[in-house]
This record gives C-alpha cells, structure tokens and sequence, in this order.
C-alpha cells in the first residue's frame, strides 16, 4: 500500500522503486498510461541532460567570444603598431633620399672643385 494511503510522510523515492518493480498493469488503459510515464521519464532525463549540455557550451561560448575579444583587441593594437611603424619607415625612406641626394651634389660640387684646384696647380706648374 503506498505511503499517502497509510498517512504517513515516507520518502517517495522507495515507493517509487516499488512501483517500478511492480509488474505491468493489466487493463489497457493501465499500460499505456505506464508506457506514457516511462516514456515521459525518459524524454524528462534527456531534457535534463541537454539543459546540461546547453549550459557548458553556453560557458564555453561565453568563455571563447571573451578570448576573440581580447584577440580582436590585440590585433587592432599590433596592426596600429604596425601602421605607425610602416609610416616611419616612409618618412625615414624621404629623408634618406633627401640626405642622399645633397651627399651625391656634394660629392659633385667636390669634385669640380678638386678638378678646378687640380687645373689651377697644373697651369701653375708651367
């Protein structure tokens, strides 16, 4: 006899098990009714574990958009790094052709003056 019948306030865990160790019922309408419950039993635990499943990759997704966000982040810092450095470049590139082209009028004006200098000795030697 179940617990509620005798009126007292037992833990429904064992009377559940005795129910489950209870043969089938033997009307029609007692089987599938028993057939329903086991079937939604059945349906009721894997609820219970994708709800499980749904939470962890629920943290897990929470936990990769936090790493992408921190990836997004540190890339936007290395590509304006980048930038920065790649138009330093440019400017130091302008600057050395600059610097180098006054070497190179230099070099030449040296040179005519060498030149002139060498042709002036060389008419005073004669």
């Amino acid at each position: 006899m179940p617990s509620w019948r005798r009126g007292g306030s037992g833990n429904p865990e064992p009377e559940r098990s005795q129910r489950q160790r209870r043969r089938r019922p033997r009307t029609p309408r007692g089987r599938l009714l028993a057939d329903l419950q086991a079937r939604l039993d059945e349906a009721l635990a894997r609820l219970d574990a994708h709800e499980k499943i749904t939470a962890e990759l629920a943290r897990t997704l929470a936990s990769h958009q936090s790493g992408h966000s921190d990836l997004e982040r540190r890339l936007a810092g290395l590509e304006s790094s980048y930038q920065t450095a790649l138009e330093e470049l440019r400017a130091d590139r302008k600057r050395h052709h600059r610097l180098l082209t006054r070497l190179q009028a230099s070099v030449e004006r040296h040179k005519r003056a060498v030149s002139a200098l060498e042709h002036t000795l060389g008419a005073d030697d004669q």
